[in-house]
């Protein structure tokens, strides 16, 4: 027998036994359906976090003081201090120029934040509001909420003198959302008070209005700004040149050169932080869960193959005088092996094949009531949480083939050791 009249015999007696071998082929549908519906939620996920980093920019990194640990920080204490409470290695005006004219460097963005314990009140027409502060490049919540929306102005924040408030922070003041574009260039104050009850005036110019979801009462103030307000609430004059900024973000102008800055920054002794580094972190934690669920998922295709192995021994009880038929034409005991190895292959394609259509379709429809029930909680998502790439969808066959030809080993073996003439005089 040639190897296209095995392949055609093979093919012809899985139709043959149609429901036989539908009923072989069910358990590699289940399993190979798991496989896809799990491992393209996974891959779904992965491709939906790294939109969101890059939304970010994988471009920019963060700077802080370094820590008693050493080149690239250490076991420090916290805001990069020494066991001691001192900073160990301050960021200051220097550094920040002589990055700034670093190639490749867009631009740097200082940060100082504030203490806690501060209390801040947002101030106009007569009208108090308590406000909390938050940082110009706050990766972490921006990475959480989404970027932050201008409703009125630029979110481009002034280094000295300027004011960012959400909208929920203007309207616990009584304005209005059609007065946002009036208030743009106007003096607000924004005023600290300690607990002992003092109180210090700051007037700020306002330059933009982000949308915020529900009613946050949030501000962002200009850098120079913030440095005057702690230096008021420590009492301390020389704030900046004793202690520094808390943190540093550098924009790049592309990955690759933020990649390289890294080790050039750690040198300097200060500590580094990316979303890079975050990325590379997420994605060996998604390919670790992902491999767990293919393995699992795995198991219901052995189950398949302990059938796929029953349905051919009880064929080979059925077909034993065909066998014998096909040895005493002159098949030999490799071609008969080959023969049955190829029905249980084609037995575990054809699973694949429906267990990769079944396992998409369903991905579809629960990809659509992912959506649907995210839109209805007001949280606007882009892409596909069930990605089925080429690379899966071969795979998925290809291991279903796989598994089905293996089933059929054991089955093969069996038939190939048949005696012809007990073969012929079976009945």
């Amino acid at each position: 027998m040639t190897t296209p009249d095995i392949i055609s015999t093979a093919l012809a007696n899985v139709g043959r036994h149609k429901l036989r071998s539908f009923l072989a082929s069910l358990g590699v549908v289940v399993g190979t359906l798991t496989i896809v519906l799990l491992i393209s939620l996974a891959m779904g996920i992965r491709a939906q976090i790294n939109r969101q980093f890059e939304r970010l920019g994988l471009d920019r990194l963060t700077l802080r003081p370094g820590t008693g640990g050493g080149a690239g920080g250490g076991m420090g204490g916290p805001f990069g201090a020494d066991i001691s409470g001192r900073r160990t290695k301050i960021i200051g005006a220097a550094e920040i120029a002589r990055w700034q004219a670093l190639p490749g460097v867009l631009k740097v963005t200082p940060e100082v934040g504030l203490p806690r314990s501060i209390a801040l009140e947002l101030s106009t027409r007569g009208r108090n509001q308590p406000v909390s502060s938050s940082l110009a490049e706050n990766q972490l919540f921006n990475l959480i909420n989404g970027q932050p929306r201008p409703l009125a102005g630029s979110l481009d924040l002034p280094d000295e003198g300027g004011l960012i408030a959400t909208q929920g922070a203007l309207q616990a003041l009584g304005l209005a959302n059609a007065e946002f574009p009036a208030l743009i260039g106007q003096t607000f104050e924004v005023i600290l008070r300690s607990p002992r009850g003092e109180t210090q005036a700051f007037p700020l110019r306002l330059a933009g209005i982000s949308v915020s979801s529900g009613r946050r009462a949030e501000v962002q103030i200009s850098p120079a700004t913030r440095i005057a307000m702690k230096s008021w609430w420590f009492n301390k004059t020389d704030l900046l040149q004793t202690e520094g900024y808390d943190s540093v973000t550098i924009r790049t102008a592309d990955v690759r050169r933020a990649h390289e800055l890294i080790p050039v920054f750690k040198g300097e002794g200060f500590r580094v932080e990316s979303l890079e580094m975050i990325v590379e972190v997420a994605d060996r934690i998604l390919l670790a869960v992902t491999t767990m669920l293919a393995l699992i998922a795995s198991v219901a295709l052995i189950v398949a193959m302990i059938g796929i192995a029953n349905t051919m021994i009880m064929a080979i009880y059925e077909r034993t005088r065909e066998i014998g038929v096909l040895r005493a034409l002159g098949a030999s005991a490799g071609e008969i092996r080959r023969l049955f190895m190829i029905e249980a292959g084609f037995i575990g394609l054809i699973g694949g094949i429906f267990g990769l259509l079944g396992g998409w379709l369903a991905g579809v429809v629960l990809n659509q009531a992912i959506v649907w029930f995210l839109h209805s909680r007001d949280v606007t998502v882009e892409g596909k949480f069930f990605v089925v790439s080429l690379a899966l969808a071969l795979g998925t066959v290809a291991f279903a083939t796989v598994i089905g030809t293996l089933a059929g080993v054991l089955p093969a073996r069996r038939a190939a050791k048949l005696d012809p003439l007990v073969a012929l005089r079976h009945e």
